[in-house]
Formats: structure tokens, C-alpha cells, sequence
């Protein structure tokens, strides 16, 4: 049985409960319109798969506002303020850190913020998607004070409310091998991992209200990785259903 018969199995599954699998779509690094995004945008318009792009806001160019002004379902996510690594050597990478003092990385998200809502109005969603997908815990309960109200990283959620008045729903499956070839993780890893979330939401291991959610970044994909891309905005399934972003952030 192939991998593409095996997710069929699964949503099968969620269909003999009646239960709909819900799923998301987050890209991240996005501050221009490059030929990568308009392969995003295309399979967004053709497919109506809804599309959370995380916006870089320091490096934010007005060719992306505008083209984003010509979406219907696209929303904007801030991510960090300028990607930069503020970590010592031998720790991992972090732009919202606990290494600087928390004004000033509250600064940043100040910026980034005010950035993000003056340019795109509202389809900027008051969402942090850290970098890296890691924030320091301080730098997390800070977030509600200024203004942000949900956060994206990846793995499945322990608390959809990790922060009073913050609302979690992460990503689970990452199209990119970041460890290994820094190109397409491979079709049966990525399949693989969207049966893994959609099962354990099924049984109860994790948080079932969390939508599984597809990752992307489209300044390193390769052929490989949009061909997976368009596979997979082609698959359907009755109990299959790409939520509008503005509902995978339903304010509560």
C-alpha cells in the first residue's frame, strides 16, 4: 500500500466516525514577491487551499503588499522582526530570546507588529510565528500585551492556551529536511507525518481541536517539493478539509 493509500485509509477512518480532519497551510520567511511565491499563490487560486504567510517585517517589500492586496484567502503572520540570530554559539537559534534584556526584544516585536498592521490592515492576523519555532517563555507571556493573541510553532500542542488569552495552533508536517539535505524531505516523510498527527488526534493522544498543519518555505523549495505541493493540493477526500486561516484562529 502506498503512502497516498495510507493517508486515504486514515481520513477513511475519520469519515466511518463522521468526524471531518481538519488541516492548515503556514509558509514562512516571505518579504517579497519572488517566482516561489507566485508558485504558492497559483496552487492557493487553483486548488483554494488558504494560505498563512509568515512575513519578515524588517525586510518587508511594498511589491508583497500589493500583490497580497490581489488574494482572496491569503493572511499575514508575523514572524519575529528581522530573523536574526541572537543566540551564543553552541545554543540553538533564536530571535525571541532570553539572552537579551526583554525590552528590547519586546521592542522588536513592537515594530514588527505596527509594521505588519499599518501595511496590511486586516489581513494581518495578530499571530507570532517565532523563528526558528522558538521563543523564550518570558518573551511568550509578553506577547498578549502588545496586541498578539495567537503563536505558531511546530509539533503538536500541549495547551492550546499557553498563555492566558494566546491562542497555540502549531504546525506538524515540514516539507524541508533541515537536518539532512536541506531539500525536499521526501514524499513518504511528509505523507507519513500527516497520518502520524491525524492519527494521534483521532485517538486522543494529542489535542484533536488542533488542526494539523502543513509547513513550507518557498525560497528553498525544489522541483521535488512542489511537485509534492501539488500532489497533495490535488488530493481529496470527503472527510478532508483545508480550513480558511481566519479559522484556524477563531478568537475566544
Amino acid at each position: 500500500m502506498s503512502t497516498w493509500d495510507q493517508l486515504r485509509a486514515e481520513l477513511d477512518l475519520w469519515q466511518s466516525e463522521e468526524r471531518i480532519a481538519t488541516m492548515w497551510w503556514r509558509d514562512d520567511d516571505a518579504v517579497a514577491v519572488t517566482p516561489a511565491l507566485e508558485t504558492l499563490l497559483a496552487f492557493e487560486q487553483d486548488h483554494g487551499v488558504p494560505l498563512a504567510l509568515a512575513v519578515i517585517p524588517a525586510d518587508l517589500e511594498h511589491d508583497l503588499v500589493l500583490r497580497l492586496a490581489e488574494t482572496l484567502d491569503t493572511r499575514v503572520l508575523q514572524h519575529g522582526w528581522s530573523h536574526t540570530n541572537h543566540m551564543p554559539a553552541g545554543r540553538k537559534k533564536q530571535e525571541l530570546d532570553d539572552v537579551r534584556d526583554i525590552g528590547a526584544v519586546v521592542t522588536d516585536i513592537r515594530r514588527g507588529f505596527d509594521v505588519l498592521s499599518s501595511q496590511f490592515g486586516n489581513r494581518f492576523l495578530p499571530v507570532m510565528v517565532p523563528p526558528w519555532n522558538r521563543i523564550a517563555d518570558d518573551v511568550m507571556r509578553a506577547l498578549p500585551s502588545l496586541g498578539l493573541r495567537g503563536i505558531s510553532t511546530f509539533n503538536a500542542r500541549s495547551d492550546a492556551y499557553p498563555v492566558p488569552g494566546l491562542l497555540m495552533v502549531n504546525t506538524h508536517v515540514d516539507v524541508i529536511d533541515w537536518r539532512g539535505t536541506r531539500g525536499f524531505a521526501g514524499e513518504d516523510q511528509c505523507i507519513n507525518a500527516m497520518i502520524s498527527h491525524l492519527s494521534a488526534r483521532r485517538n486522543g493522544v494529542v489535542d484533536d481541536a488542533e488542526a494539523t498543519g502543513l509547513l513550507t518555505h518557498h525560497l528553498v523549495h525544489d522541483d521535488a517539493t512542489t511537485r509534492f505541493l501539488e500532489n497533495l493540493f490535488s488530493f481529496e477526500h470527503a472527510a478532508l478539509k483545508w480550513l480558511r486561516i481566519p479559522g484556524v484562529f477563531p478568537w475566544q
